[in-house]
């Protein structure tokens, strides 16, 4: 699998994540994020995670490419300086043009849902969503979302549109239509990570980064 490259220098790499791909370091025969990127820089590498995406999802991701330069990224992260925009085909259409939707999630093994404020591990999950366009198709209204992502839930934006009301096209985890009717499994969620905006763990400089949706 060819790796796509955005930008590299000396302490970071910004690539596109393939649908299908792990975003880190896999325990069995898959191919994963980590491993193309070392196959691009020599396999003694060091390539720091800085942020995750589901494997199912396709999108921007930034690597750190020594410690400082990752430890510098994950502090932005966990200091919510670091802007990840998305989009979604989703089914239906939410109540409001744009919108903030606030729950608290807990993560159980490889699933998340949504629980009362107090529940032991919960955490709260904050995102925005403006629609961009409705279309009827197939006997149901798809709806295209731009989501800017505010906190970095396990299966955040999947399970928060569901639990909306909105549940993303081809998402076999939390589209209760996908999951009864047993639909193509082949099929994967209609979400992609579209923009990525952080500052240089170096220099200081803003980096931003942009991608078209592959749906």
């Amino acid at each position: 699998m060819a790796l796509k490259i955005l930008y590299e220098d000396n302490d970071i790499i910004v690539v596109i994540k393939p649908r299908g791909v792990f975003s880190q370091s896999s325990s069995g025969f898959e191919e994963d994020m980590v491993s193309l990127i070392k196959k691009h820089l020599g396999k003694d590498s060091y390539i720091g995670v800085v942020h995750r995406l589901d494997k199912p999802v396709y999108g921007i991701m930034v690597y750190g490419k020594n410690k400082k330069s990752t430890g510098i990224l994950c502090n932005e992260l966990r200091k919510k300086n670091i802007r990840k925009i998305y989009e979604a085909l989703v089914e239906g259409v939410p109540s409001e043009n744009r919108g903030k939707l606030r729950d608290f999630i807990k993560k159980d093994n490889n699933i998340s849902r949504v629980v009362e404020k107090d529940t032991e591990d919960a955490k709260e999950a904050v995102l925005e969503y403006e629609i961009i366009e409705t279309k009827y198709s197939a006997d149901r209204y798809i709806t295209r979302l731009k989501i800017n992502l505010l906190t970095g839930r396990h299966h955040q934006i999947r399970l928060q549109c569901a639990a909306h009301g909105f549940p993303i096209l081809g998402d076999h985890k939390y589209n209760e239509r996908v999951i009864k009717e047993k639909l193509d499994y082949n099929k994967v969620p209609a979400l992609a990570a579209v923009v990525l905006e952080f500052k240089h763990p170096k220099t200081g400089k803003e980096m931003k980064f942009k991608t078209d949706a592959d749906f």
